[in-house]
């Protein structure tokens, strides 16, 4: 269904917390270069006698966010710890944590709730790994399903460099050898894939994925994988029904110059349900290890002889520091957002499941490319519902995917969908689509909005729709790491009005409007689009700038040229969050559909005034925020087996202004087609929309909590002499 950036967040945290361990795949014969390898490396890898202890500085940063399916990431959320580990071979861990903040666009649970146990994995030697069981109780120890027999809070995992390897394993590579500085040392890396035996008998935990391993010395480098449980059973309907995995990728730096350790460890946890979009939930877990002290503490030698069995039945407390010193804590290393920055979900891509794959043999699912394409609801088609299918050709056809949806609107009575034939080849993509749509018609929104069912149901639908008819290809080039996105578009629309079913909405609430008025008629559409950091905006909590350039034009009966522009960004500094966007854009024809008007309001950029208030060809909008939060409360809340993120009130200053003209005759003549004047229409009919005159401008100033995400405050003009008025909402726009 369509969804707020609010809802977004509640919905990707939900989702992604369930997961599924994907089938393993068959590997390679090793050959006898990479078994010496794999011998030395095992060798190499038995926990070192001198190392007996370290302790560090862990700084972790927890994101939630969309992947969306044009490969687009959304940050809905953004918690930073950071902790101290203490760690001593013979079982000793101990993460206590000293400080934390956050910052999130809706209401949602903290991600510490998945993690009441420790979550760093403090070395990588030894013949067994301690892997996280999936779910903890209230208490922080594992839950009863999957806790180990020997009462440890971890499950033991093969480690591929066990001596008793080959009994599990299959590798293959070793061969590809890139190089890395550590000090003064070049260090040559051999890249080694492996893979879970396909006989191996019985519930055993193992790892599927690459090792990174130093060619000279045959120490390990870095782990990049997920692990499974081989005789575990899944049934046919939840393979169909969703994907999930848990990826990790732990990274060593060499310490003293002959120990490995951890430098930098990364889990992250994706989901998707096919039958609500091709979209992917995320939560990304980055932690980064500063200040190592290694050999810090001194064991007993009757400690030193029973370390092995103690390391084994050790568990991993998560302990938080008392509320004076959280509040207090300043000495972050990162601004918020910085440490996940670089990554994507796709990075994961060569050892996803096989439905996330573009390899392999030929494949169909029931998916859908949006949430709103199986359901959602507005004022003019009502309930819609549908549903959606994709073949990707895969090794048949490398590159080829069709799509086809299809639903239908039942206040509306109509059938609307759309089918498409894409192929990818390297950075470029050719689409051929055509459909039947209901388009939202709103200007300067923001990326993720595709209109928002829960309000509508309420009676709040700010949107206006337009159906439309269309045929289109499309060519799309992204340039760098999703830095560029090209895109240019040709083809053929019919637009149609339709008016509004509902009077109100089905749970009450105020009259709706009219939905504004459209031209009729059909045209041939020419685009191009230009797009810098695509995933850096406003409305997503990632620091940095991003920008988009737009021109459209129609020829036919109806006959246009527009143009937009914008620029957004956001940018932490200590306590404060600065955020802002601006947009820009004109139509001119001679006679401008009204369709195709910019139109500003309470809901568009300007909460002091009415929605949709104003009207023109011509227009601008700019908003700026200026969010502090305070050392107070800044810990996060318990409550029984879940944590909530901390108050952490702060004070939130913003201004907006816009701007709209209608320079010529024809302009005019299009804004007022916008007013709806057939009385036999069921909503209430709508004001008529006018030029701004001048620049209009609010401010808003109030209170934040919860990271940011709840605004209580206040907005008046400031264009005109006004009150003050309440103004309460979740996200980060005013």
């Amino acid at each position: 269904m369509r969804t707020s950036s609010s809802m977004m967040v509640r919905a990707v945290a939900g989702v992604a917390v369930a997961l599924w361990l994907s089938a393993p795949v068959l590997g390679a014969q090793t050959a006898a270069p990479l078994r010496q390898l794999l011998q030395d490396a095992s060798l190499r890898n038995r926990l070192p006698d001198s190392l007996i202890s370290y302790k560090a500085n862990v700084e972790t940063e927890i994101a939630i966010l969309l992947r969306r399916e044009e490969g687009v990431e959304a940050v809905g959320a953004i918690e930073q710890v950071a902790s101290r580990l203490r760690w001593n071979r013979a079982g000793g861990y101990e993460q206590r944590v000293q400080g934390y903040r956050a910052q999130q666009l809706g209401g949602n649970v903290s991600m510490l709730t998945l993690f009441q146990t420790g979550w760093i994995n403090p070395v990588l030697y030894g013949n067994r790994l301690r892997v996280r069981p999936r779910s903890s109780n209230s208490r922080g120890q594992a839950a009863a399903v999957s806790r180990n027999r020997d009462g440890s809070d971890t499950l033991p995992a093969v480690h591929p460099l066990a001596t008793d390897r080959d009994a599990y394993y299959t590798y293959s590579g070793g061969d590809t050898i890139v190089t890395m500085r550590a000090g003064d040392r070049v260090i040559p890396i051999a890249h080694v894939r492996v893979q879970p035996r396909p006989d191996v008998k019985g519930k055993v935990i193992l790892f599927d994925g690459e090792m990174d391993l130093d060619a000279s010395r045959g120490t390990l480098v870095r782990l990049r994988g997920h692990f499974l449980r081989t005789g575990a059973s899944r049934s046919s309907l939840g393979s169909t029904l969703a994907d999930a995995v848990a990826y990790v990728e732990y990274e060593n730096g060499e310490r003293n110059g002959q120990y490995w350790l951890p430098a930098t460890q990364r889990i992250e946890l994706q989901a998707n349900s096919p039958l609500l979009g091709d979209g992917r939930a995320v939560i990304r877990i980055v932690s980064r290890f500063a200040n190592m002290e290694v050999n810090d503490t001194v064991l007993d030698a009757a400690t030193l002889a029973k370390a092995d069995s103690l390391r084994a039945l050790a568990r991993r407390p998560l302990t938080y520091a008392s509320t004076d010193s959280l509040n207090r804590f300043s000495a972050w290393r990162y601004t918020i957002g910085a440490s996940t920055n670089g990554m994507h979900a796709d990075d994961f891509q060569d050892i996803a499941p096989d439905r996330w794959r573009t390899t392999g043999p030929p494949r169909f699912d029931l998916s859908a490319p949006r949430p709103a394409d199986v359901m959602h609801f507005n004022r003019v088609e009502g309930l819609f519902t549908g549903v959606g299918g994709k073949f990707a050709l895969r090794d048949l056809a490398p590159g080829v995917v069709v799509r086809a949806n299809a639903g239908y609107a039942w206040a509306e009575q109509t059938v609307r969908g759309r089918v498409a034939i894409e192929r990818t080849r390297g950075p470029w993509s050719l689409e051929l689509r055509g459909g039947r749509s209901m388009d939202i018609t709103n200007d300067f929104r923001a990326p993720l909005d595709s209109g928002n069912t829960f309000a509508a149901l309420s009676s709040l639908d700010s949107y206006d729709y337009v159906s439309r008819n269309f045929t289109a290809l499309s060519a799309v080039r992204r340039i760098g790491a999703r830095r560029w996105i090209l895109r240019a578009d040709v083809g053929y629309g019919d637009d149609r009005y339709r008016a509004a079913q509902y009077v109100r909405g089905p749970f009450g609430g105020d009259l709706y409007r009219a939905n504004h008025g459209v031209d009729e008629g059909s045209y041939m559409r020419s685009a191009a689009v230009v797009e810098w950091h695509p995933d850096l905006n406003a409305e997503s909590l990632k620091p940095g700038l991003g920008a988009r350039v737009a021109y459209e034009r129609g020829d036919g009966t109806l006959s246009w040229q527009r143009t937009e522009a914008r620029l957004s960004g956001r940018r932490p500094v200590g306590p404060f969050m600065l955020l802002a966007r601006g947009d820009v854009g004109m139509v001119t024809g001679s006679r401008i559909p009204s369709q195709q008007l910019f139109e500003l309001g309470k809901y568009q950029n300007l909460p002091s005034y009415e929605d949709k208030q104003f009207a023109g060809s011509r227009a601008a909008a700019l908003r700026a925020s200026l969010q502090y939060t305070s050392k107070f409360l800044r810990n996060p809340i318990r409550v029984g087996q879940f944590w909530l993120p901390a108050v952490a009130p702060g004070l939130s200053v913003g201004a907006q202004s816009g701007w709209a003209d209608a320079p010529t005759n024809a302009a005019r003549a299009s804004v007022d087609r916008l007013t709806v004047i057939d009385p036999t229409l069921l909503a209430l009919w709508a004001p008529v929309a006018t030029p701004t005159g001048r620049v209009r401008a609010s401010v808003t100033a109030g209170f934040r909590f919860f990271g940011n995400a709840l605004f209580v405050g206040a907005t008046r003009p400031v264009d005109q002499s006004a009150k003050w008025r309440t103004l309460v909402g979740l996200g980060q726009q005013w």
